[in-house]
């Protein structure tokens, strides 16, 4: 009885190393994690990351509350895992290590060339603490910012629960996209990834304003400062609108399958025209091309026509041409999209004539059935800002709408 009781024992204690041995040893790359761009000024830039394995494959989704990015291309080779966006010519490798950590790098495109991030993860979907203070106040409402120089006007409208903030900030140039972060004591700090976009903001709570630094991938060690108060009904335009003097654009520009398109082809002739000016460097684009793509298909029998005109970074035009081809695939745009050289007021000018420079993207154009220039739309508020991104697609359904109903 002894002998036998000995031997359960013996065996249940087998079992239950087993199972610990099972539990503490790693996984694989799959789960959930928490990655950070260390090396990123400022500080780090935390985000979550969903690895599973799909029917087709794996699936990996970026996670900046509450938006889900869907990695475009996944690739999982033992333990190193690769997220590729070719929409944004961007990258993100890790590895996986004994010690159950993922260690790699982005690769993302910017005016100064392509940029290295480090990246690091751990197990779980924290986001800059794993247990943040209890915040000394609730930062949730609107807020008037002031951005650089103090000139610079834009809207943060965040969200809190508990300690946990989210939301996003509007200037004239466009928004920050999906901000996602906590308030720890009087600290506040919010990050976002896309797959090539990096966003972090810090600030300090402070008598009821907030004041800090912003700082992208390329920032300087200082960042950009920004100070914010608090105002429930503060608003700004979701674009600013321009009314030229009835320009005639004329160009003829490359659309990467070895064909030309100009305005003067007979597709446009009578047509209502909208010309879309971008890059697939530029997140605010990547949220209009969202909107623009069912837009364009729904409203083409009507007599509308889009063209998209990217401007992309660098001098190698094969890699531009490819970057269209992945952008217009993405979001299975419907309208041709042509290369009009890079973002810099040279080129801009040059395709553009008197409605360049382009200072902000995306910028859009709209050209009456007579084919002169009626309104520029500089500017776009993405699904990041709720209502001015509302005001945005019913601005832009607007001014569609009562040009297609001029005559030629």
């Amino acid at each position: 009885m002894i002998f036998r009781l000995a031997a359960r024992l013996t065996a249940l204690l087998a079992i239950g190393l087993g199972a610990a041995i099972a539990v503490a040893a790693p996984a694989g790359p799959y789960g959930v994690w928490r990655v950070s761009f260390d090396q990123h000024p400022g500080g780090p830039v935390p985000f979550t990351l969903e690895l599973r394995a799909g029917k087709t494959g794996p699936v990996a989704v970026l996670v900046n509350a509450p938006e889900r990015v869907r990695a475009e291309q996944v690739s999982v080779a033992g333990e190193t895992v690769t997220l590729t966006f070719p929409s944004y010519n961007s990258r993100l490798v890790l590895t996986h290590g004994s010690d159950d950590r993922l260690t790699g790098a982005a690769t993302v495109l910017r005016s100064v060339g392509t940029v290295t991030l480090p990246a690091t993860g751990v197990r779980g979907n924290w986001r800059f603490s794993p247990q943040p203070a209890s915040a000394a106040g609730n930062v949730s409402g609107r807020w008037v910012v002031e951005y650089g120089d103090g000139k610079v006007r834009g809207i943060a409208n965040l969200k809190q629960v508990g300690s946990l903030v989210s939301g996003s900030v509007q200037l004239p140039s466009g928004d920050m996209r999906y901000l996602s972060g906590e308030l720890s004591g009087k600290q506040l700090r919010l990050s976002t990834f896309d797959g090539s976009f990096t966003n972090l903001w810090t600030a300090t709570l402070d008598g009821g304003a907030l004041r800090g630094a912003q700082f992208a991938a390329t920032s300087r060690p200082a960042g950009t400062a920004w100070t914010a108060r608090r105002e429930k009904n503060a608003d700004m335009a979701a674009v600013a609108v321009e009314k030229p003097g009835g320009e005639r654009l004329s160009f003829r520009l490359p659309d990467g399958t070895g064909g030309f398109v100009s305005l003067s082809d007979a597709r446009y002739k009578g047509k209502v025209v909208v010309i879309s000016i971008g890059g697939a460097w530029c997140p605010n684009c990547h949220d209009e091309a969202m909107y623009l793509g069912p837009y364009a298909s729904r409203r083409r029998a009507e007599g509308l026509e889009m063209i998209g005109l990217q401007f992309e970074y660098g001098t190698d035009q094969a890699r531009a041409f490819r970057q269209m081809a992945s952008f217009k695939s993405r979001y299975k745009l419907p309208y041709p999209m042509v290369y009009g050289g890079q973002p810099v007021p040279e080129d801009t000018i040059k395709v553009l004539g008197a409605l360049g420079p382009v200072k902000v993207y995306p910028s859009t154009i709209f050209i009456g059935r007579d084919g002169l220039v009626k309104e520029v739309h500089v500017g776009w508020s993405g699904p990041a800002t709720g209502a001015l991104n509302v005001k945005a697609k019913r601005e832009f359904d607007e001014t569609v709408s009562r040009l297609l109903k001029q005559r030629a």
